[in-house]
């Protein structure tokens, strides 16, 4: 019922946002994106056969061919294309058809949800594309593979406890990620509102998040979650969210909320019971004379976790609060960072990551930023300790050198 609603709605904005639209158009095309380079320095405990720097890159192209008709529809498409990763490979995250009209927009295809598009966190124009690159420390502290591994050499923990786990499987993103991104890069339907006295409203569907462009997926089930501690696989994802950007009494204040829920898939193994998927998030910024001050709360609960005996549930969630001044072409911030997730649900506890940032960045010219962070970052981990293996929480100090490209 909710997905029919959903796309009724979205075909009837479609429709009466049209009109007598025109039955052939000129296209232009338009070509934007950004591209980062960093250079980063990490001393933390867990560094056993580690190195301490590293460089990395991203470079990101958006080709959007988009046409208006005489009664001011905006329609055509976009694609994102990207070279990520830890390979030279270039792949596309986002392609989709959209529709802009007096009663707001469609988007059909891979594309961002709702909330993901519109979500508000702690300020911080310091990093590479503002809140959407918050947790992004994460990649410098943590081993070479998702989950905390060994040193193959000596049998010690290396590497913070930080990636893969509940969280990377759930959501799709790391455990300090503010947003709600569980079908990331699925094939969807979005809408989104028009803009009333600073209010907007939107809503998804998505009928799998592990599918995604000509892929056509109808199966209940997934084998590659059998046995497992938690589920990556959801159907019939529903998202309904909502957000303000406006000026109250001299002040810039801009908030979010946003509720996403669906089904676990089905497991080929008859003792697995995955709970289904049930998350939020609230976040808020307040501005005034170039000074911010924000924050957010994301949780999942316990979504995605087995019931079955053996394995240790706990709930997911993160939450971060920081503050920036910007004067001209300079931007300074600091931000606190906290998240947590069960870990390994082999073990009882829960994983626990914090991280302390201040950042600076500088605009040298129209497109063209430089910027630098330091994050103090503190793992505790569920894992056990043991004399082979050692303690598994760990300390971190990281500093990152950036120039970003924005065009």
């Amino acid at each position: 019922m909710n997905r029919c609603f959903l796309a009724g709605c979205a075909a009837a904005a479609l429709a009466m946002g049209a009109g007598d639209a025109n039955a052939q158009a000129k296209y232009e095309i338009k070509i934007g994106g950004d591209a980062f380079f960093e250079a980063g320095f990490v001393n933390q405990d867990l560094d056993s056969g580690m190195r301490s720097t590293e460089f990395r890159n991203r470079f990101r192209v958006h080709i959007t061919p988009v046409a208006k008709a005489d009664n001011g529809l905006e329609y055509g498409g976009r694609i994102r294309i990207r070279a990520s990763g830890s390979d030279t490979g270039v792949n596309a995250d986002r392609a989709f058809i959209f529709a802009q009209g007096r009663l707001g927009e469609v988007r059909l295809g891979v594309s961002n949800s709702f909330n993901d598009e519109t979500f508000i966190s702690t300020p911080g124009d310091y990093l590479p594309t503002s809140i959407i690159d918050l947790d992004q420390v994460t990649n410098w502290v943590g081993p070479t593979t998702a989950g905390q591994s060994v040193n193959p050499a000596n049998g010690r923990y290396q590497g913070s406890d930080v990636l893969g786990g509940v969280a990377e499987a759930v959501n799709a993103a790391s455990i300090l990620w503010p947003s709600l991104t569980p079908d990331a890069n699925a094939t969807k339907i979005v809408y989104f509102s028009p803009r009333f006295a600073g209010v907007q409203f939107g809503a998804s569907y998505t009928p799998r998040n592990d599918s995604f462009n000509q892929d056509v997926n109808r199966s209940k089930a997934s084998s590659a979650i059998a046995n497992q501690g938690v589920t990556n696989s959801f159907a019939n994802l529903v998202e309904v969210g909502a957000n303000y950007d406006g000026n109250v009494f001299g002040f810039d204040v801009k908030a979010s909320a946003g509720y996403f829920w669906g089904t676990s898939s089905d497991s080929t193994v008859a003792a697995d019971s995955f709970r289904d998927l049930n998350a939020w998030q609230v976040g808020a910024q307040l501005g005034y004379a170039g000074f911010a001050v924000g924050g957010s709360y994301t949780s999942f609960g316990k979504s995605g976790q087995n019931k079955r005996p053996g394995f240790f549930a706990d709930d997911m969630y993160n939450w971060t609060a920081g503050v920036q001044y910007t004067a001209g072409a300079i931007v300074v911030g600091a931000n606190y960072k906290y998240g947590v997730d069960p870990g390994s649900m082999l073990d009882p506890g829960s994983r626990r990551v914090t991280a302390y940032e201040v950042g600076a960045g500088y605009t040298v010219a129209s497109g063209l930023t430089v910027n630098a962070q330091y994050d103090y970052v503190l793992s505790n981990s569920d894992r056990p300790e043991t004399a082979a293996t050692g303690s598994p929480d760990d300390k971190a100090h990281v500093i990152v050198l950036r120039t970003v490209l924005a065009f």
